[in-house]
């Protein structure tokens, strides 16, 4: 059986698999930061986990049905807070997280 050792897979200065799934992560957490700040403060930490898909689509998950009903009311502000962080979004899709 061929394989990549451990040690391959854990270090992230490679271009390994490990650093690739750290940089998706960093660059979901990043994008997630900045839709929250871009939100008014009773609504910032509603947002879980953001990122585009390629085609253009903002999905957002956030923490309840409560939550993901006004966060669709900020469409515009979370569409022009992705795209000034450089993403290429121009619709938006929201999630409920399941988790409790």
């Amino acid at each position: 059986m061929s394989g990549k050792k451990l040690s391959e897979l854990l270090n992230s200065r490679k271009n390994g698999d490990l650093s690739n799934i750290l940089q998706r992560a960093e660059s979901i957490r990043a994008l997630t930061d900045v839709l929250s700040a871009a939100l008014p403060a009773d609504l910032a930490g509603s947002l879980i986990a953001a990122n585009v898909k390629s085609g253009g689509q903002l999905v957002i998950v956030a923490r309840s049905p409560a939550f993901a009903a006004r966060l669709r009311f900020e469409e515009e502000r979370l569409i022009a807070a992705a795209r000034k962080a450089g993403e290429n979004a121009d619709t938006l899709k929201v999630r409920v997280s399941h988790s409790t």
